[in-house]
């Protein structure tokens, strides 16, 4: 995925018509089961196979705040 996807998919909870309540929305992260906040982003320099790039790194606080139903685990 891409920092353009994800704002292409965010864009779409604020356009005219739906407001900007997504705004406000705390981010987590699915791990073994249950849901962690992410607390801090980097920005990461990095080379691949010769050409740099950058990522975006999502750091979580490791504490498990949600357990997720087994019906919300998919692997996409």
């Amino acid at each position: 995925m891409l920092v353009k996807d994800l704002q292409q998919f965010l864009g779409s909870f604020t356009d005219k018509l739906k407001g900007n309540a997504i705004s406000h929305a705390k981010i987590y992260i699915e791990k073994d089961g249950y849901l962690e906040e992410i607390k801090r982003m980097e920005v990461q320099e990095h080379t691949l196979i010769g050409q740099p790039g950058l990522r975006l790194v999502l750091k979580t606080h490791k504490d498990k705040k949600l357990l997720l139903n087994d019906k919300l685990m998919k692997n996409y």
